[in-house]
């Protein structure tokens, strides 16, 4: 009988060690699989961000180069100078941050956007020299003709880097959902192997006796509480997994400053309502926003100061348009808004209410502001490109006029 007994307690010890060393296997599995899956969604993160603050330098750059065309001086001050270089060096710092954590296709897009981002930049060297030179028609026919296009097909292709990137994030997040399912798995195998070994010891209780049939009970009933904790951590894992899912979506579509749409989700915007346009023929329009004389607020109070005038003018911008309509942060002081399902005739109604609640709103030390607002609806056979180079040659007609005004691009524009 004793060594019946020493048998039971000896299989015991043997069975409680393999449960044991299953539970540490488990738990370092999942570890590593958490820590590999957070490591991805981080890394996506980053992809994302990176490719934003390329295309918000690249529109920057080009709104500055045409604030150049504005001054009525020829020569340029050292501090255009340093910003345009500082903008340059921005664009290819992120650049280097943003390739190695590309993949093969990602990066061979990267590659070819440097390689226009190149061209851009000697095309804007041009610009200035004949800015210098005195010669402002050739320089603003350079920038329209050639530097613009390029920079919109830069634009487009960051935007497709961006669109290749949302496509792996859902990669990401299903990886995510497949690791919580294995470890989902691996702990019911573990829960299985745990209750067979405990049916194991309960007929060996069986044989023994009926006291050692109690305590291995106790025994089932402690694992059964185990495994219970274990599945609802997993529960939580998955719920938590799927709060980090709403937030990538929401930071891959929202401007982090104005909480607005972003320049990625409102060309996804521009898609949608183009495609209405040509299966129901509903008009659409947009309004390209510039905050006037911007870089002075910036240059004498600060980029905090700035930073807060442009999430005002973004609450103003949402409180002012339609439900309908779409409003976002276009790069920098710049703004679009997507006027959905319009007549013709009202898109200039519109742009001129928001003039003029900007106009009439107090800004905090900087008192007043004002706008420019280059507006165009979609025309038959006009692809979106031609109909947001048309708002940007109105508002710079705007902005040339004088400022402060509202101005409608003609079909032939």
């Amino acid at each position: 009988m004793h060594q019946q007994i020493r048998f039971f307690v000896n299989g015991f010890v043997i069975i409680l060690i393999i449960m044991i060393a299953l539970a540490l296997i488990a738990f370092q599995i999942n570890n590593n699989a958490d820590s590999s899956v957070n490591k991805a969604v981080t890394n996506q993160l980053e992809k994302i961000n990176l490719s934003q603050e390329l295309s918000a330098t690249s529109s920057k750059r080009t709104q500055l180069i045409q604030s150049f065309l504005l001054k009525k001086e020829n020569a340029l001050n050292d501090s255009d100078n340093q910003e345009l270089k500082k903008l340059d060096h921005d664009f290819k710092q992120a650049s280097e941050k943003l390739l190695p954590l590309l993949n093969a296709h990602e990066g061979e897009i990267l590659l070819n956007v440097n390689r226009l981002n190149k061209q851009i930049s000697d095309l804007n060297s041009q610009v200035l020299m004949l800015i210098e030179n005195g010669s402002h028609n050739d320089a603003s026919q350079v920038l329209l003709l050639e530097a613009l296009p390029e920079t919109d097909l830069l634009l487009l292709m960051i935007s497709n880097l961006i669109d290749l990137q949302r496509s792996n994030s859902k990669d990401v997040l299903s990886l995510a959902y497949q690791t919580s399912d294995d470890n989902r798995l691996r702990f019911v195998l573990y829960a299985v192997f745990s209750i067979l070994g405990c049916l194991l010891m309960a007929t060996l209780a069986v044989y023994f006796g009926n006291k050692m049939s109690g305590q291995l009970e106790e025994m089932n009933d402690y694992l059964e509480e185990k495994v219970s904790e274990r599945t609802e951590s997993l529960l939580d894992t998955q719920k938590e997994l799927l709060e980090d899912n709403n937030e990538l979506t929401r930071l891959a579509s929202t401007d982090p400053l104005t909480g607005l749409f972003n320049r990625t989700y409102m060309n996804d915007v521009l898609k949608r309502e183009y495609s209405r346009y040509q299966r129901y023929r509903q008009i659409f329009g947009i309004i390209i926003i510039d905050v006037d004389h911007f870089k002075q607020v910036n240059d004498s109070h600060g980029h905090d100061v700035g930073d807060l005038i442009l999430t005002q003018i973004a609450h103003q911008l949402k409180t002012a348009v339609r439900n309908s309509d779409f409003v976002g942060r276009w790069g920098g002081e710049e703004f679009l808004i997507c006027c959905t399902t319009i007549e013709t005739g009202d898109i200039e109604a519109i742009a001129e209410n928001i003039r003029i609640a900007i106009a009439e709103t107090e800004f905090g030390i900087i008192k007043k502001l004002t706008i420019s607002l280059g507006c165009a609806i979609i025309q038959p056979q006009e692809e979106i490109g031609s109909l947001i180079k048309r708002s940007d040659i109105a508002l710079y007609q705007a902005k040339n006029d004088g400022r402060n005004q509202t101005m409608v691009s003609a079909v032939n524009n």
